[in-house]
């Protein structure tokens, strides 16, 4: 009872969850254009992620697994079955999450092993490895990779963390009840996990999935990739939040109109590149001033990578602003002293030097 009371209070007096404040970037988050002054961009169609491995870099575009290069370069080391929706190294290989549920391994020891969809298990978003075990993230139970913004406007939270056994062909849901987890990384004392659709990253226990606490929370974008790297983690933002959207996101009949009588493409939503149409929402006074766009104007898209200590607090940020020309980043590494980052919305990947 105490519980609906609260909601009931908080709905109407527009706190807690009924709050459609955003966080300012301030901090180690203030706005900078460290992405869009990288001085190496490699073009790649619509990157899903990117890897290290024992090849060089490795990047998904559509359903084939590239070795980048510069320039036109790059080649194909694998083609998939379907789009490729996430990937993460496992054992000399490629680990790969496919657009139709299934999980690939391509390439090292266990090349060639396939984990076909299983019911509620249909959207990979993120993958890590360890001795044999492969830890999946799906988004959702309702829908598919691409249908991101889809799930965000049904305000579902029905993901899940998976442990699949690449020997035994065994699988094991760990959690549930997620809000589109989009990235995973292993530590001493749990799992990693960003809740994207609820602003956060989080700690689960390896084996019952109970939240152990909470790392970071309502942050200023949806969280997604998380990796690992010297003394900490990496991690993107692959869409800002917006406080138009939050209130329409609590706006239910508009909102379900909305998703009824409207291209997806022009909802007010977030997604990996906006500006490109008239049509988009946002066009008015307060986004561009004589055509041309403001830096400081609200976004639905820009581009975002985190570097975060052993402790999961942010210690440096690279981004891209409402102007810039790197958005939608949707995976990032760090090889020795340097970041790479994916940016699907610009089809490109960037290398910046961390020294500077």
């Amino acid at each position: 009872m105490t519980f609906f009371f609260t909601r009931a209070l908080d709905s109407f007096l527009g706190r807690g969850d009924s709050a459609i404040t955003v966080p300012a970037l301030d901090g180690v988050l203030r706005p900078n254009r460290r992405l869009d002054d990288a001085p190496e961009r490699i073009p790649v169609a619509a990157p899903s992620g990117i890897v290290a491995s024992h090849d060089g870099l490795v990047a998904g575009s559509g359903n084939e697994l590239l070795l980048l290069a510069a320039g036109d370069r790059s080649r194909i080391l694998h083609r998939a079955g379907a789009a490729i929706s996430c990937l993460a190294p496992a054992a000399g290989g490629i680990a790969m999450g496919l657009e139709d549920g299934r999980i690939v391994i391509a390439g090292g020891e266990f090349d060639g092993v396939v984990f076909p969809a299983v019911d509620g298990a249909r959207c990979p978003t993120a993958l890590t490895e360890e001795d044999g075990a492969l830890y999946v993230c799906h988004g959702s139970a309702q829908n598919l990779p691409t249908a991101w913004q889809r799930d965000l406007m049904e305000r579902n939270a029905s993901g899940s963390v998976w442990r699949l056994d690449l020997r035994s062909g065994r699988h094991h849901r760990i959690a549930g009840g997620l809000a589109y987890p989009a990235g995973i990384a292993l530590s001493d004392d749990g799992l990693i996990v960003s809740e994207s659709w609820r602003h956060r990253i989080i700690l689960l226990d390896r084996d019952s999935g109970a939240v152990r606490r909470q790392l970071q929370g309502d942050l200023p974008g949806y969280p997604g990739h998380i990796g690992g790297r010297p003394g900490g983690y990496v991690m993107t933002m692959f869409a800002p939040r917006n406080q138009l959207v939050e209130f329409i996101l609590r706006e239910n009949a508009y909102r379900r109109r909305m998703m009824a009588e409207i291209e997806p493409a022009y909802w007010v939503a977030p997604t990996w590149r906006s500006g490109r149409s008239f049509y988009e929402p946002l066009q008015g006074g307060g986004v561009k001033h004589l055509g041309i766009l403001k830096p400081w104007a609200p976004t639905l898209s820009f581009g975002m990578v985190v570097l975060l200590d052993g402790q999961g607090l942010p210690c440096d940020s690279f981004q891209s602003r409402a102007d810039g020309a790197t958005h939608g980043i949707t995976g990032a590494v760090v090889i020795g002293n340097s970041l790479y980052a994916a940016s699907r919305g610009d089809d490109v990947v960037v290398r910046l030097d961390l020294d500077s």
